[in-house]
């Protein structure tokens, strides 16, 4: 069975190239990948640090998640 996740939000999405694995993919706030993914900012984090899930940081410090790799875990 194939799950769809929506995203919903006022801004609109853009599939830009991720910094790790060059896929172009939607990033997503911490908040937003807890939702998608049913796990905690801890857990989110955990991930990030364990290098299986890839990020990018804002110029003003906001970490945004790959969906990509996030929806890939499966």
């Amino acid at each position: 069975m194939r799950e769809v996740v929506v995203i919903r939000g006022s801004q609109k999405r853009n599939r830009v190239p991720c910094p790790n694995c060059s896929a172009a993919a939607v990033f997503v706030t911490i908040e937003e990948a807890g939702q998608m993914s049913r796990l905690s900012a801890r857990a989110t984090y955990r991930l990030i640090e364990t290098n299986e899930i890839h990020f990018a940081e804002t110029p003003e410090g906001l970490t945004l998640i790959c969906a990509a790799t996030l929806l890939a875990r499966g």
